[in-house]
C-alpha cells in the first residue's frame, strides 16, 4: 500500500532561503508574454555559418514595421563536445543543464513506409555513432501516438544503445517507388465531384472516404504528437530542434497539400469551406500546430526517407500520367518541407540517401545561432498571424528564422486537466517541462520509515491572482502515480491525486520567491524497482509540469 501525505503549508514557511537568479529575458518564448524571441542562423554565400555577430549588425520588422530589440545573445561555437553533468541518483529535474540548445530526434513510423524504415534507422545509428558527447538530445518515435525512447542527455552511447533496441513498426504510408494510394485518392475525388472521365461513382465515393480518413488519423496523430513535443521541451531555455524523420509530413504538405489545390481548383476555395474534404487540415489546424511550436521556440528539420529519386522522370512529362501525378506530388511535398522549415527557422533536407550527413548538417546549425527579442509595436492581439523580417546590415548572407507568429490572446487555451495529466503520466509520455519540477528523494530512516519526495516549483511558473488584501491565490493539481520497472504494469497504476491551495499573503509570497514553492510527498513502499511520475497542473494557467523518478527500495 501506499500512505500518501502532503505537507505544503510548514515545506513553504519553513524552507531555506535560495537567491534568485537576475536574467536579462525570460527562460522560455511564450507569445502571450508580449515579448517575441528570434533564433536566427547566418551564413556566408559559400554555406559557412557566421559567427562574431552583434546586435547592431540586425535590425527586425513585424508586418513591415521596424521593432526595437531589447534582448540580444550570441549562440554560436564549434560543433564539438560539451561537457556532460552526470546524473545524480536522489535528485532529479524534468529539465535539465543545457550548454546551448537540445535536439529532438523524431522517427516517425507512422507517415514512413515499412520498406524505408531498416535503412533510416541504420543511417541514424550512423549519425549517433558520431555524435560528440554533450549535445542534449531526445530520441522519439511515432506511430499511433508518441513514445519517448531515450530522455535528453549528452550521452552518445545511450542514444546509440536505444536506437538499436527501436523496434521498427508497420505502416500505411506509401513507399518512395509506389505511390498508387495517393493517385487513386486524386482520381477518385475528381470521379466523387464529376471531373471525372467516368464520372461520380458510388465506388469513387467509398475509396474517397477510405483514403481522406486513413490521411486525417495521421493527421491527427501526427498533430498530438507535435503538441506533446511542444509540452515537453518547452520549459528548456533558448533554442530547440526538432529532426523529423518521415516519408510523408501530413501537417501541411505532400498528398494533402496535392489534394487540397486540387479540390481548391476543382470547386473553389469557398465551397472548401463550407464542405471540408476527409484529411485535408483547415486553417485553423495549421495555426495551432504553428502556434504550439512557436511557444516552444521549436526549429523543424524535415528529413525526407524517400531518398533519391531514381525514376528518371522530369518535368517535361506530357499528360496526366502516374508518371506526372508522382513528379507533381513530390515537388508538393519539397514546397511545403521548404514552407515548413522557413516557417520555423529550420532546414529542409530530402533528394538524398546520406540521412547521417542530413542530421549532422542540421545538429551543427541549430547549434550556432544568434537570439533576437522585441516587444511588439502592435498591442491588439487578436489571434492573427504576423509576418517577422529580419535584415543584415551587410549583404551577402541567407538567414533562417521562423517567419512569423499568431498572436494569440492570453488564456485562449481550454482543457481537461483529468484528461491531459492522464496522458502526460502514461509510461512512455516524455516529460511535460511548462512547469518546472525539481525533486529530491529522501531515503527512510529511523525517525521517518518512509520515502519523501521533496518537489519545488519555480513560483513566476504558476499562475496567481491577487485579492483586495494583497493575499495571492493559486491552485495546483497534483498526481503521483506509482510503475513497476520490472513487472507488467496493471492496467490502471495505483495513483493518488489532491489539489494544493496556495495562499500567500505578501510576506509569505516573499519568502516562497526565494525558496520556491515546496511540497513533501510520502512514500511507503516494499522491496523492488519503481518508476515514480509526478504530474503537476496549474488549475488557472493549464501549465503542465511531470518529472520521471526511478526509485529502488532494497
Amino acid at each position: 500500500m501506499i500512505a500518501f501525505r502532503i505537507s505544503v503549508a510548514l515545506a513553504v514557511l519553513m524552507s531555506p532561503v535560495v537567491a534568485l537568479s537576475q536574467q536579462s529575458a525570460p527562460d522560455t518564448l511564450h507569445v502571450t508574454s508580449r515579448i517575441v524571441y528570434v533564433d536566427v542562423v547566418v551564413r556566408d554565400a559559400a554555406g559557412r555559418l557566421v559567427r562574431g555577430l552583434s546586435e547592431k549588425d540586425f535590425g527586425v520588422r513585424e508586418n513591415g514595421k521596424p521593432q526595437t530589440i531589447s534582448y540580444f545573445a550570441d549562440h554560436t561555437h564549434d560543433f564539438s563536445s560539451v561537457a556532460e553533468t552526470p546524473p545524480s541518483e536522489t535528485e532529479f529535474s524534468n529539465v535539465g543543464l543545457v550548454s546551448n540548445s537540445v535536439n529532438i530526434v523524431l522517427f516517425d513510423f507512422c507517415n514512413t513506409a515499412s520498406q524505408d524504415q531498416p535503412y533510416a534507422r541504420k543511417q541514424m545509428i550512423h549519425f549517433l555513432e558520431a555524435l560528440p558527447p554533450g549535445h542534449q538530445t531526445a530520441l522519439f518515435v511515432l506511430n499511433t501516438r508518441l513514445h519517448i525512447l531515450q530522455n535528453f542527455t549528452g550521452s552518445t552511447d545511450r542514444l546509440v544503445a536505444a536506437a538499436k533496441a527501436m523496434q521498427l513498426a508497420s505502416s500505411t504510408a506509401p513507399t518512395t517507388g509506389s505511390r498508387q494510394r495517393s493517385s487513386d485518392f486524386v482520381s477518385a475525388f475528381q470521379a466523387a465531384i464529376g471531373r471525372s472521365p467516368s464520372g461520380a461513382s458510388a465506388a469513387a465515393d467509398g475509396q474517397l472516404l477510405e483514403a481522406g480518413d486513413e490521411m486525417q488519423r495521421a493527421i491527427d496523430i501526427t498533430q498530438e504528437a507535435l503538441r506533446e513535443i511542444a509540452a515537453a521541451v518547452s520549459g528548456y531555455p533558448g533554442r530547440k530542434n526538432l529532426y523529423w524523420l518521415a516519408d510523408r509530413f501530413p501537417l501541411y504538405g505532400g498528398p494533402t497539400l496535392e489534394i487540397h489545390e486540387l479540390a481548391a481548383s476543382i470547386t473553389g476555395s469557398n465551397a472548401l469551406k463550407s464542405a471540408p474534404i476527409p484529411g485535408v487540415m483547415n486553417t485553423q489546424d495549421i495555426a495551432e500546430a504553428n502556434q504550439s511550436l512557436a511557444d516552444a521556440q521549436i526549429a523543424v528539420y524535415p528529413i525526407l526517407l524517400t531518398g533519391v529519386d531514381a525514376s528518371g522522370m522530369g518535368p517535361e512529362a506530357r499528360g496526366m500520367t502516374s508518371q506526372e501525378q508522382l513528379f507533381q506530388q513530390r515537388a508538393s511535398l519539397h514546397d511545403m518541407m521548404n514552407s515548413l522549415a522557413d516557417t520555423t527557422g529550420g532546414e529542409a533536407y530530402y533528394g538524398t540517401n546520406d540521412f547521417a550527413d542530413a542530421l549532422r548538417k542540421g545538429f551543427e546549425d541549430g547549434s550556432n545561432y544568434y537570439t533576437l527579442a522585441y516587444i511588439p509595436q502592435n498591442s491588439k492581439w487578436n489571434g492573427a498571424y504576423r509576418k517577422i523580417k529580419i535584415n543584415l546590415a551587410a549583404h551577402g548572407y541567407s538567414l533562417s528564422y521562423r517567419r512569423g507568429y499568431y498572436a494569440t490572446p492570453e488564456n485562449a487555451v481550454e482543457a481537461n486537466p483529468a484528461k491531459e495529466l492522464n496522458l502526460a503520466l502514461q509510461p512512455a509520455a516524455p516529460e511535460a517541462t511548462m512547469l518546472r519540477l525539481t525533486s529530491e528523494v529522501v531515503p527512510p530512516d529511523k525517525q521517518n520509515p518512509y520515502f519523501v519526495i521533496k518537489t519545488t516549483i519555480k513560483p513566476e511558473e504558476v499562475h496567481f491572482t491577487t485579492d483586495a488584501a494583497g493575499i495571492r491565490h493559486g491552485r495546483l493539481l497534483v498526481v503521483l502515480a506509482t510503475l513497476h520497472e520490472d513487472a507488467k504494469q496493471p492496467e490502471k497504476p495505483r495513483q493518488t491525486s489532491t489539489v494544493l491551495k496556495l495562499d500567500f499573503t505578501p510576506e509569505q509570497y516573499r519568502q516562497v520567491a526565494k525558496a520556491g514553492i515546496q511540497f513533501g510527498l510520502t512514500l511507503a513502499l516494499k522491496p523492488g524497482d519503481y518508476r515514480l511520475r509526478l504530474g503537476v497542473w496549474d488549475m488557472s494557467s493549464y501549465r503542465l509540469g511531470t518529472l520521471n523518478i526511478p526509485l529502488t527500495v532494497r
